[in-house]
């Protein structure tokens, strides 16, 4: 069956419109990324706007193509949701060999310039990895493709982070923060005295010690407050940092974890595990009461 034309003339944007069925088939394999900061919709377009299939009446650059090409990442990647006990994974930013790939390029393990370590080299380095043993992973094009669009990626994060922290330090530069706080007490963050108390909370001194006590251990904390009740409150801030710090690291490996499963991958040690919501249970709380 011919495909179907609208009211102007143009070919109806349905399953057998042929720019349609090419982009969904370069989305299936790989050809075009599910990530769209890898691939975007100019990108896409400069890719295939010399096929027959976008020379057809109503192809054209705009808001339409890049909902339509939005909707068919979407499409395919529901459709490989539903197909088979061990589908490929979406190569998105949880997917655990993006994220291994991401990690070593940003630290410099894997170099940016493609000229010192290519994706053949890559490839070698890691393919003994877990990661690398997903279904999906293989040695191709699109590999390359891929490792190109991480290099551009953390290239391109690592100018804006240069950029922020120049910007950051203009600002700081000309708008230096004050030496004291409204009470006339040194600032908390960045000073000696909430190194100091990281320290001992490092070391399991606020479990075995009341605040009022371990406020009487430094001088540094004297320095800083004059209060105890405030020494409490700086506790159990630190406590909550603490936490939500391990909470994203938690929701991560969480992710990470997931995605191994569901290729049927499951790694020693990663048995399931309970996590505190609450910043500060009633037991530290407790413990944190001013004599």
């Amino acid at each position: 069956m011919p495909p179907k034309q609208n009211k102007n003339g143009s070919l109806r944007w349905d399953k057998d419109h042929p720019a349609r069925i090419l982009l969904y088939k370069e989305i299936a394999e790989g050809r075009i990324p599910f990530d769209e900061e890898e691939m975007g919709s100019a990108e896409v377009w400069c890719a295939y706007v010399d096929t027959i299939e976008f020379q057809m009446e109503g192809m054209r650059f705009d808001s339409i193509f890049k909902r339509r090409l939005k909707k068919l990442r979407e499409q395919v990647a529901e459709d490989q949701e539903q197909g088979g006990k061990k589908k490929t994974l979406i190569w998105d930013q949880d997917h655990p060999a993006r994220i291994l790939l991401y990690k070593e390029i940003a630290e410099g393990r894997i170099p940016l310039d493609t000229k010192e370590m290519g994706p053949a080299q890559v490839w070698c380095a890691y393919h003994d990895t877990v990661e690398f043993k997903i279904e999906g992973m293989k040695f191709n094009d699109t590999f390359a493709t891929r490792l190109s669009g991480l290099r551009a990626i953390v290239k391109r994060d690592q100018g804006r982070a240069t950029n922020d922290r120049n910007a950051l330090e203009k600002a700081m530069k000309n708008h230096p923060v004050p030496m004291l706080n409204y009470r006339g007490e040194p600032q908390w963050n960045g000073s000696l005295a909430q190194k100091l108390l990281q320290q001992d909370m490092a070391e399991g001194k606020h479990e075995t010690m009341r605040p009022s006590e371990l406020w009487e251990t430094r001088p540094e904390y004297k320095e800083a407050f004059s209060r105890k009740d405030d020494f409490r409150w700086k506790i159990r801030q630190e406590t909550r940092t603490k936490k939500y710090l391990y909470t994203l690291e938690y929701r991560a490996d969480e992710k990470l974890r997931k995605n191994l499963k569901r290729q049927g991958i499951v790694l020693p040690g990663w048995e399931e595990e309970e996590i505190d919501d609450d910043a500060v249970d009633s037991d530290e709380i407790e413990d944190m009461q001013v004599d």
